[in-house]
């Protein structure tokens, strides 16, 4: 066991699409998480993380994993985690971060919810409620996650009634970086701050080429034992201790960047 106090800057919704550049993508989540971190205790070791929340068309984790020896390309590489659900970032074989496992979920009324920590699996579209206690009884961090355009009319009154009718431990609430910095907060997701819910901020980057560059402006900041020989229980600790504190970092789109990149997701996927 190496636990240390430590700093972690995270991104709690990282994507990495099949036509991505790995690379590209986990140079931005490192540059963009250093580059927005806050006020840092003397001597405190920062830690750049990125939880993923893929889709099971997506499986760069499994694809990892399943290689049986690191993924390399020029100074980069990515080798299995010393324990289950994580992914090691080295460069020039120094390690510079962790991408940790995880899943996201559609729900049978087209919610999003995210299984952050643990390969999760689910076999058919579930109610909301059903949803998060699966993720809950398989050991993930269930993340309710705002979406543009989902929050409102019938599943904003099925959001607001899950906000009310549930302690806040039971899930984290999730912030993206396509939101507009001018779109105020969503009136659901002031409720469940009252509430005593805690956000969680992510890059959430559209299946589109050079979308890559936007992992890591958004996230959040967080602080606690960090365990390098588990650093996905260590996580999922930190995110499940309602005494942690989540501090915001990064930036949300501008209003012009948010519709040039939804406009451009409108379109046809590219092939995979």
């Amino acid at each position: 066991m190496d636990t240390t106090l430590s700093t972690l800057m995270i991104d709690g919704h990282v994507h990495i699409y099949k036509h991505y550049d790995w690379t590209v993508a986990i140079n931005a989540l490192i540059t963009n998480l250093s580059l927005t971190r806050r006020t840092l205790a003397p001597n405190q070791p920062v830690i750049p993380i990125g939880l993923l929340a893929e889709s099971t068309a997506n499986r760069f984790y499994n694809e990892v994993i399943e290689r049986g020896s690191p993924l390399t390309k020029g100074s980069l590489q990515l080798e299995a985690g010393p324990n289950a659900d994580s992914l090691v970032i080295r460069e020039f074989g120094i390690i510079k971060g962790y991408l940790i496992a995880g899943r996201q979920w559609v729900t049978s009324e087209n919610l999003e919810v995210l299984a952050l920590g643990r390969i999760t699996s689910i076999s058919k579209r579930l109610p909301l409620q059903e949803t998060i206690q699966a993720i809950t009884e398989q050991g993930g961090v269930p993340v309710l996650s705002w979406s543009p355009g989902k929050w409102f009319f019938g599943r904003g009154k099925l959001v607001k009634s899950l906000i009310t009718s549930n302690a806040p431990e039971s899930f984290l609430i999730g912030d993206i970086g396509l939101r507009p910095t001018l779109w105020p907060k969503p009136g659901l997701m002031k409720l469940a701050i009252k509430q005593g819910f805690k956000i969680i901020g992510g890059s959430d980057s559209l299946p589109r080429p050079g979308e890559e560059c936007w992992i890591g402006r958004t996230g959040f900041q967080a602080a606690g034992e960090f365990d390098t020989q588990n650093p996905a229980a260590s996580l999922r600790h930190i995110l499940l201790n309602h005494s942690s504190e989540f501090i915001p970092v990064g930036q949300h789109s501008s209003l012009m960047a948010f519709a040039s990149r939804w406009g451009r997701n409108q379109w046809p996927a590219p092939s995979t």
